[in-house]
């Protein structure tokens, strides 16, 4: 499946660099057809991922909460992932950043209360 994508992803590459420099916007939607394209490929692999969570959740029996916040940090950063690059694709590296801080604050603020906490344990390990 990965060389099926590479293969779809660098012949679009190709044409969007041909077409470019007489039909910028027209290689600006193929491009984001080829991304959606990619995301349907990918359909299979991701269609899976409700077992591979409850697998995951199995493992994580102890702390349901930690596995929770890791799960939901990487679909974080699946999405900003995907969002900034989509950004960049249309040519707007500006929101691809803001795409990326926002991503960033996102995992921040998901890790503060471990990040308390793990404050709080060795506090009260210190004599």
């Amino acid at each position: 499946m990965i060389l099926r994508v590479t293969a779809l992803c660098v012949a679009v590459a190709m044409i969007c660099s041909a077409i470019r420099v007489q039909r910028p916007e027209m290689a600006t939607a193929i491009s984001l057809a080829a991304g959606l394209m990619v995301l349907t490929l990918l359909y299979s692999e991701l269609s899976q991922a409700p077992q591979w969570l409850e697998a995951f959740k199995g493992l994580m029996r102890s702390d349901g909460d930690l596995a929770t916040s890791i799960v939901k940090g990487a679909g974080i950063a699946i999405v900003a992932e995907l969002g900034g690059q989509l950004c960049a694709d249309a040519g707007e590296n500006a929101l691809a950043g803001r795409v990326a801080l926002a991503s960033r604050v996102a995992m921040l603020g998901l890790c503060a209360p471990m990040l308390a906490e793990l404050a709080e344990r060795l506090c009260a390990a210190l004599p």
